[in-house]
C-alpha cells in the first residue's frame, strides 16, 4: 500500500512540474513578441531652425521622435555661418525644417549644400500668402523680398503647420492617424484663440491705426485694420514724412481724428515718435510679432489679452 501511494506521488509530482513549464515558455515568447512590435515604431531625428518651429513639430509629434533645433535667439539665427561640419550634422537627420521666406537669410545656400540622400528637407512657407517688404532689406549682397513674418496670419500659420504634418506622416506614415489627430486638436485650439481675436479687433472698428513696422503687416491686414496712410520715408520707423506737403496732410488727418492709435513692435518706435504721439495724443498698443524664442500660442495670446486691455480702458474713459 505505502510502495502504491510513493508511486502516485511521484508521478502527480512528475505531471506537475511538466504543466508548469510550458506557461513560462509562454510568458517568455509573449515578451519577446512585445519587442519585437516595439522595434516597428520609427523613432525620427528632426531638427528646426529655431524654437518656435520646434514647439510647432511637438504639437504634431507630442513625446514621439527626438526633436531639437538650432538657435536659441533671433541674433544667432542672422549671423549663422555654415561650415562642413554644421552641414555633416544636418545631414544625418531625418527631416530639416526651416521657417523659409527669407527668415534664415542663409538657407538657400545651406540647402544647396547640404547631402540630402538622408536626410528631407521641410520649407514650411510653401504654399502661405507672402508680402513683400515695403522697405529695402538687405543680406550681404542680396536684397531681401518677401516679408518673412507670415504667421501672424493666422491662415499662413494652418499651412505651415500642415506642412510640418505632412513631412511627418511621410517619414512615418505607420503612425499618420495620430499625427492628423494631433494637428487637429492643435487647430481646435488655434481657432478658439481666433474667435478671441477676432472678438477683440471687432470692438476696434472706430479707431485708425498707424503702422510703420513690416514685422505687423501680416497682422493688420488679417484683422482688416482700418489703416492711415501715411506718405513717409520707409527707410525709418518715423511716422512724420519729410516732404512738407506730405508733412502738412498727415497733420490735418492728426487734428481731424481723435481715435488714432499706433500699433508697435518695437521700443524703438515710440521713441522715434514720441513728440507727435505726445502731441496729437495718439494711444499705441504693444503688438508683438512671433518671436523665434517664444511659442505661437504664447505671442497670440499676449496679442489677445492686450487689444482687450485697451478696449476696456477707452471704454471706461467713455
Amino acid at each position: 500500500m505505502q510502495k502504491k501511494l510513493s508511486l502516485l506521488l511521484i508521478i502527480y509530482i512528475v505531471l506537475l512540474t511538466g504543466c508548469s513549464k510550458e506557461p513560462q515558455n509562454t510568458a517568455i515568447n509573449n515578451n519577446e513578441v512585445v519587442k519585437m512590435e516595439t522595434r516597428k515604431d520609427i523613432d525620427l531625428n528632426i531638427i528646426t531652425t529655431d524654437k518656435l518651429l520646434y514647439g510647432m513639430v511637438k504639437n504634431i509629434v507630442g513625446d514621439r521622435h527626438l526633436v531639437e533645433y538650432m538657435f536659441k535667439n533671433r541674433e544667432r539665427e542672422l549671423g549663422f555661418q555654415f561650415s562642413e561640419d554644421s552641414l555633416n550634422n544636418i545631414a544625418k537627420k531625418d527631416l530639416f525644417i526651416y521657417m523659409g521666406a527669407g527668415l534664415e537669410p542663409w538657407i538657400n545656400d545651406f540647402v544647396d549644400k547640404l547631402n540630402k540622400n538622408k536626410v528631407g528637407v521641410i520649407n514650411v512657407s510653401r504654399g502661405v500668402k507672402l508680402l513683400s517688404y515695403s522697405k529695402v532689406v538687405k543680406y550681404k549682397d542680396s536684397v531681401l523680398k518677401d516679408n518673412p513674418y507670415y504667421l501672424s496670419n493666422l491662415d499662413n500659420y494652418k499651412i505651415a503647420l500642415m506642412n510640418i504634418k505632412n513631412s511627418i506622416q511621410d517619414k512615418d506614415p505607420k503612425n499618420r492617424d495620430i499625427y492628423e489627430k494631433n494637428f487637429s486638436v492643435a487647430l481646435k485650439n488655434l481657432e478658439n484663440y481666433q474667435k478671441e481675436l477676432k472678438s477683440a479687433c471687432d470692438n476696434l472698428t472706430e479707431f485708425t491705426f498707424i503702422v510703420v513696422e513690416d514685422e505687423l503687416s501680416y497682422f493688420v491686414k488679417y484683422n482688416n485694420f482700418k489703416i492711415l496712410d501715411i506718405n513717409r520715408d520707409k527707410d525709418t520707423v518715423k511716422i512724420m514724412p519729410v516732404d512738407k506737403t506730405a508733412k502738412l496732410d498727415l497733420e490735418s488727418k492728426l487734428k481731424d481724428n481723435k481715435k488714432i492709435v499706433i500699433l508697435y513692435n518695437s521700443d524703438e518706435v515710440l521713441k522715434s515718435n514720441e513728440d507727435i504721439i505726445k502731441n496729437y495724443n495718439i494711444k499705441a498698443i504693444n503688438m508683438k510679432t512671433y518671436s523665434i524664442d517664444t511659442s505661437y500660442e504664447d505671442v497670440l495670446k499676449g496679442n489677445i489679452e492686450r487689444l482687450k486691455a485697451f478696449y476696456e480702458k477707452e471704454s471706461a474713459v467713455k
